[in-house]
């Protein structure tokens, strides 16, 4: 285990590898010569030149003086950076690392010493690199603005930072994207899909600098408020961009290492974090119901986990077993965070129910931890709850009887088919039931928000009927019980398999006697 951690630590925690990073060069010298990148910078400072001219010969022929000309040029500078950055760069990122993916042009995947954290490192700057040549080409224009009043600087480098974050972000999304092991058509409709979407978060992010401009960031500066919001959104951005460089990471690694160990690891990390933040702003605030934020986002986190989870094979490499350590209680810890599907369901329900726990305690208490919240726990968030625990268990349920399918009929089938047929159990019990009303004429809403045992997408459709949704849980907890049940031989052999190198039985060394002269 000590072993582990030290790869990890050499992996991820050597800074002197983003200065020295090869791929950074390569990438940065590529970047330089692509027609692409060159014209799309030659477009956008005309775009902007053409916006910067177009605001003055306005208020050349204004009757009477906008004081307010320079805000006014910042929001339309503010949009056009957001809009190039966020749709272009991220998409030029995420092209170059799915090319490279490709099994047909292995350039630095398939044939390289580098290992794959500087690989994804190297990417990641490369496209932080690239936005700063956009952001360096935009700040005169910026700058300009304060001359015009309206704004002022501290509100000028805080939207610029803000954006710049998210563009950071994007650029790691699309990176974690483009690694994925699909095929070209399908990365082509990701792609496509991601450069609408991206059109969903300009318009936040854009809302987001609006108001910002509106309040003025230079008055808000002396508050220790404003200090903490700024804080705390940088940490979970921050968090969030670490998660899909540690996913990314460990796509591209080879399947003989042990890729769980550092994502496991990392969302263990964040979810202690996210929990540790969630109670600092309870303690700030005075309003126990946010722990409902970490407790959903974390619960949905898990969910996401037990796809992947079940996809996992349940044969480790030699290279992973000489990692598990000889002691029973550190192969006790080490199972939850070491390649395959059991530790891992292990792990996943283990949050999971800290989880849960630690929502309700944040809930019962409340009112004698926080007396000046005025927080009631009342039947609602009861409903709530139990709806939430029944949704859990759906999950878990499809989860478990996938694993269960492919395992027992599909022996020889890739792992990775027991995670689609998680999601299509899923998708199937709640699209089945409306398809045959649709056929027989009687598909209206009341019936699709009717009872539908097994339907997790109708759990919270029942949140005010006490009957259905006991119902649900009755029926979500007894198919639990079921699953784990035909799951025990398989989850017992897992367990007694997962042993150190050397406790298995090696073949005879045979030794040449040197003949006798």
């Amino acid at each position: 285990m000590n072993t582990t951690l030290g790869k990890i630590k050499s992996h991820f925690m050597n800074w002197r590898e983003w200065e020295l990073n090869p791929i950074v060069i390569k990438e940065l010298r590529q970047a330089v010569r692509s027609w692409a990148v060159t014209g799309m910078l030659l477009l956008f400072l005309t775009v902007l030149f053409i916006a910067s001219l177009a605001f003055l010969i306005s208020q050349s022929f204004a009757v009477d003086s906008t004081m307010g000309l320079g805000g006014e040029m910042f929001s339309v500078f503010a949009v056009i950076l957001g809009v190039a950055s966020i749709l272009f760069i991220p998409l030029y990122v995420g092209v170059r690392v799915a090319a490279e993916r490709q099994e047909n042009n292995p350039d630095l995947f398939y044939i390289s010493t580098l290992s794959p954290a500087r690989i994804i490192r190297g990417k990641f700057l490369c496209g932080a690199y690239v936005a700063v040549l956009f952001f360096s080409a935009c700040m005169p224009f910026m700058a300009f603005t304060n001359l015009l009043r309206g704004v002022d600087l501290p509100t000028v480098f805080s939207i610029l930072f803000y954006i710049f974050l998210t563009v950071c972000s994007v650029n790691m999304l699309a990176i974690f994207f483009a690694c994925l092991p699909l095929s070209r058509p399908f990365k082509i409709l990701i792609a496509l899909a991601g450069f609408f979407a991206s059109f969903w978060l300009i318009i936040p992010v854009m809302m987001f600098s609006f108001r910002m401009m509106g309040m003025g960031v230079g008055t808000m500066m002396g508050g220790h408020v404003f200090w903490i919001e700024t804080i705390t959104k940088i940490g979970i951005g921050a968090l969030v961009t670490g998660l899909f460089y540690v996913l990314s990471v460990a796509l591209i690694s080879p399947p003989s290492v042990n890729r769980a160990l550092p994502v496991r690891l990392y969302i263990t990390a964040i979810w202690l974090l996210g929990g540790l933040l969630n109670l600092a702003w309870i303690w700030q605030v005075r309003e126990p119901q946010l722990i409902g934020v970490w407790s959903v986002y974390s619960c949905v986190l898990m969910v996401l986990s037990l796809v992947v989870i079940v996809s996992n094979s349940d044969q480790l490499s030699q290279r992973v077993r000489r990692d598990i350590p000889i002691s029973r209680f550190k192969r006790a810890c080490s199972f939850l965070f070491f390649n395959g599907a059991a530790g891992g369901l292990v792990w996943v329900t283990m949050i999971t129910v800290l989880t849960i726990c630690g929502a309700l305690l944040v809930f019962l208490n409340g009112d004698a931890w926080f007396p000046k919240s005025g927080f009631i726990f009342s039947s609602e968030s009861t409903d709530f709850i139990t709806s939430s625990v029944a949704g859990l268990a759906y999950a878990f349920d499809y989860a478990l009887t996938a694993l269960f399918i492919q395992r027992k009929f599909f022996p020889k089938r890739p792992a990775k088919l027991a995670g689609l047929l998680a999601v299509l159990l899923a998708a199937g019990w709640a699209l089945l039931p409306s398809l045959i009303l649709f056929f027989l004429n009687e598909l209206n809403w009341k019936s699709i928000e009717g009872l539908q045992l097994g339907n997790v997408f109708n759990v919270f459709s029942t949140l005010r009927d006490d009957s259905e949704r006991n119902l649900h849980l009755l029926f979500s907890g007894i198919w639990l019980v079921l699953a784990i049940l035909v799951n025990a031989n398989w989850f017992s052999r897992q367990v007694k398999a997962f042993r150190p190198l050397d406790n298995i039985e090696k073949p005879p060394v045979i030794v040449e006697v040197p003949p006798v002269t």
